[in-house]
């Protein structure tokens, strides 16, 4: 699944990102702001197949936060 979210953030941030890891919070990505969390949220719900609560949308800090949400929705690569 990391290497499919990891494509996401790629996709949405047009770079890679070489130090993807669980711990990476969101706020120490270079150009983070609402409108790439949105985006990158609408990106992450379409490759997944999976629908995003509010509740979790703000929730989400980190790759692992995002990842174990992911899961508990049963999303798969």
């Amino acid at each position: 699944m990391n290497e499919a979210l990891r494509g996401c953030f790629s996709d949405v941030l047009r770079r890679p990102m070489p130090d993807f890891t669980e711990d990476l919070a969101f706020a120490e990505i270079p150009g983070w702001d609402s409108v790439v969390h949105l985006t990158l949220l609408l990106a992450v719900e379409s490759r997944f197949g999976i629908a995003f609560s509010s509740a979790e949308m703000v929730s989400m800090k980190r790759v692992g936060d995002m990842t174990a949400v992911i899961k508990a929705h049963g999303g798969t690569p």
